[in-house]
């Protein structure tokens, strides 16, 4: 902003050159006031060359003549300003600056400011933008990075200056874009307990993903797509990229968002921050091109985040590919689907970006990820229970950060001497912690409120490989959307609330990008649902329920939580509902001849073609690949309508009043129903491999060394922590069942009980294990596998 000092009273009878040194050290004192005088020094004197002539300007003859003088200020023996100086009674006029700027383009090295003042008034300009210089909140630091950069110029040519400073022989580009980074990262990072960004400040575990980007950038692939679902890591993956490598010597990286004004401006607007000087896009793009090659420096690695396909960061990523840049220059970007980056609209050609391009699928944790995971959550006072290791649900990065956040938000997480214990299955807790982490986004909370009402309604046919996807993570086909919904998705669109793409099953979709808070509303929708239903029929209601919600992503505790919120909002519930999600009996069927479409642990879809006895590797058509495996004995098969009785076994989990007395508790009666299913009732993580023991025509059952892992199981653990009267009625009913899946899950759980070392109900646990659950177990299982497998068992 302009200054205005007073003007300095100067006797008639004060010599010109007396009077001009008064006039000078009022203008530097009003332009400079953090700079002491002493280390400014004017030039009152200096020559310009301009075209084929040179010109002599001598200030105290200019002032005498004319009321007006230029003069050259060194701060240092480094040219800082022009100053343009006038007479109190003489206006400024914009024909000041230009001169003043003039003679500053002109002169070698070139000074970065002019300064045009006649007493009464002072304004400071960038020598090379013409705008109002910023720097004077904080002059000399500001000074001093004007130095910085100047000092690399020799001439006025801005694309020469940009070379000049920013070369690679310099060096002085590597803490600038790693200065920019790490703000970006700030910015991007949110305090312990808050939801609203993409990283939480105490939450960062290593992922496989980044290791292998870094190996790909380092063996020389000039794009490398990190691709996975919404809230799947993508993001943290560049940030522990750029944290790993913020010392190296080889690596030097840029991180950038995706979205805003393309490649090229994004740079050029971050030289007009960092340099103060203002840069076009081609400048940025010449830059990069010059960037690409030379044997100085660290390769500059440019790491940018959620690109989106026909956005101007896409289109000038694809002129860069172009361009074909040099080994010294590497991109590394995320987004949903590599595929529509890598191919053109036509979907057979490759784009520019997609020939020299390497994708990295990040999906689920893998072992030693959530192993690594586990830990990081310990240093945040938050522990999981044996057995957490074997839970799907657990390897979702978005859960565990929903999780954090809550666990960080609640008061006990301020007490040093608490910590949060995760059970090995997750429940509805989630659910709870979802909700309150994005209760204040009432907007983007209505839109997916009505995104779930169309996915519930959704009940048509899907392809495989949509059906496999759906499981695996919240889609919801375009194609089902109502008039209110395609309305709902452009608004969430434009908050960057939801991606829509056109899936491998060639069905148009939509995909929510905050899962947590789409969870939350599909659990309350499915709820309002199901009351609407229960109050003509309730066990039709159930069964609706139990059939609707197995082709949907975490469908177990979303039904659960359906039911509670209908009961919350109702004031009553209905036996009904149980007993039409009893009446969706498990089953196992082995597969015969089909094509199977399986996710790998990298998210990519296998088809195997099974027939007979035999299993190829196929395509989505049933067309062959390799060699067939012989299956003998090892027939595969397929659970069917698991998921109404996991949602019971989620129900179980809560304390529920008693039907009739209290002999008759609901979470009882249904863990004796649920508890006899002949085969483990969880989603399981293939690659922990948990292991089963083989009961024969009796079924399977889940090692006892694992714990608790299914939902009935807990809930069965938690019936015996807590006081109540029948219990022993319950375990003698249990025993009198003869059902040996039901008395392992009960051994499970009594071992559970035991170990929580609760006053008279841990005792009490290990005597009705020991000396009546155990004892009818063996026996059963001797009658059943003989001495041997009992042993081992």
């Amino acid at each position: 902003m302009p200054r205005t000092k007073q003007d300095p009273q100067v006797s008639p009878t004060v010599r010109p050159e007396a009077e001009l040194e008064s006039r000078i050290t009022a203008a530097l004192s009003a332009a400079f006031p953090n700079i002491p005088r002493e280390q400014l020094v004017e030039q009152r004197r200096f020559t310009v060359r301009i075209g084929h002539e040179t010109h002599e300007f001598d200030s105290a003859g200019q002032w005498e003549k004319t009321g007006r003088a230029d003069v050259i200020v060194f701060h240092g023996e480094r040219p800082l300003a022009v100053v343009e100086l006038k007479r109190e009674d003489l206006a400024l006029t914009p024909a000041d600056y230009e001169q003043a700027q003039s003679y500053a383009n002109q002169l070698t090295p070139r000074p970065p400011l002019v300064v045009v003042t006649n007493g009464r008034n002072t304004r400071i300009y960038d020598a090379n933008t013409g705008q109002l210089w910023s720097g004077e909140q904080d002059a000399a630091n500001a000074v001093a990075r004007l130095f910085a950069n100047a000092a690399t110029l020799a001439a006025a040519d801005m694309r020469w200056a940009t070379e000049a400073l920013m070369g690679r022989e310099t060096g002085v580009w590597v803490p600038i874009v790693r200065s920019t980074t790490a703000r970006l990262l700030s910015e991007m990072t949110d305090p312990p307990g808050l939801s609203d960004r993409a990283f939480a400040e105490l939450l960062l575990f290593p992922r496989l993903s980044t290791s292998n980007a870094i190996k790909s950038v380092r063996a020389g692939t000039t794009f490398t797509i990190v691709e996975g679902a919404a809230q799947s890591g993508k993001s943290s993956c560049l940030r522990e990229l750029a944290l790993r490598t913020k010392d190296s010597e080889d690596l030097a990286v840029l991180m950038l968002r995706g979205s805003g004004p393309g490649l090229f401006q994004s740079l050029a607007n971050l030289f007009a921050i960092e340099l103060e000087w203002n840069l076009t896009a081609n400048d940025a793009r010449q830059w990069l091109r010059r960037m690409s090659a030379g044997p100085a420096g660290p390769t500059l690695l440019l790491a940018i985040d959620d690109v989106e396909p026909s956005t101007p960061m896409a289109a000038d990523l694809e002129e860069l590919a172009s361009l074909r840049p040099g080994n010294k220059l590497n991109v590394i970007l995320t987004t949903d689907r590599a595929e529509r980056l890598v191919k053109a609209p036509n979907g057979r050609t490759q784009t520019a970006v997609g020939d020299r391009a390497k994708a990295i699928e990040i999906g689920p944790l893998r072992l030693e990820e959530f192993q690594s995971a586990q830990r990081a959550l310990a240093n945040q006072k938050i522990h999981f229970q044996k057995g957490a290791e074997y839970a799907e649900d657990y390897r979702a990065p978005w859960v565990l950060r929903t999780i954090y956040d809550d666990a960080a938000r609640s008061p006990r997480y301020q007490d040093p001497d608490s910590a949060l214990l995760l059970p090995p299955a997750l429940g509805l807790k989630l659910v709870d912690a979802a909700r309150r982490s994005y209760a204040h986004q009432a907007d983007l909370l209505r839109g997916y409120r009505v995104l779930a009402r169309c996915t519930l309604a959704d009940e048509g046919a899907r392809p495989a490989e949509l059906a496999l996807a759906a499981s695996n993570g919240f889609v919801v086909r375009q194609d089902a959307l109502s008039d209110e919904a395609r309305h709902a998705v452009g608004e969430l669109k434009s908050k960057g609330a939801v991606r829509t793409y056109r899936h491998a099953g060639r069905e148009d979709v939509v995909v929510p990008t905050i899962p947590a808070a789409f969870l939350s509303e599909l659990a309350d929708a499915a709820g309002d649902e199901l009351a609407r239903r229960a109050a003509v029929g309730p066990q039709e209601a159930g069964i609706w329920l139990g059939r609707r919600l197995s082709a949907i992503y975490l469908g177990d505790v979303i039904g659960a939580q359906a039911i509670l919120s209908m009961a919350e909002k109702t004031g009553g519930f209905s036996f009904g509902i149980i007993d039409g999600l009893l009446a969706i009996v498990p089953r196992e069927e082995p597969i015969r001849n089909a094509v199977v479409a399986k996710a790998a642990p990298d998210g990519r879809l296998i088809y195997l073609k099974i027939e007979g006895e035999k299993a190829w590797l196929s395509n989505r058509h049933g067309d062959v690949i390799g060699e067939p495996v012989d299956l003998g004995e090892e027939r595969p098969h397929m659970l069917v309508d698991t998921v109404a009785w996991m949602i019971l076994g989620q129900l179980a989990r809560l304390p529920m009043a008693a039907v009739g007395d209290d002999s008759q508790r609901m979470d009882a009666w249904i863990l004796l129903n649920i508890g006899q299913c002949p085969f483990p009732l969880l989603r399981a993580n293939e690659e922990a491999g948990h292991l089963v023991h083989d009961l024969g025509a009796r079924g399977r059952v889940l090692c006892h060394h694992h714990g608790p892992i299914e939902a009935a199981t807990q809930a069965m653990a938690d019936l015996f922590s807590r006081p109540w009267m029948h219990a022993d009625a319950w375990v003698n009913a249990a025993i009198e069942t003869g059902a040996l899946p039901l008395l392992s899950r009960l051994t499970i759980a009594l071992r559970t009980v035991q170990l929580r070392n609760i006053p008279y109900l841990s005792e009490w646990a290990d005597v009705a294990l020991k000396e009546r659950v155990l004892p009818t177990l063996t026996a059963a299982l001797q009658a059943e596998v003989g001495d041997e497998d009992v042993g081992e068992h």
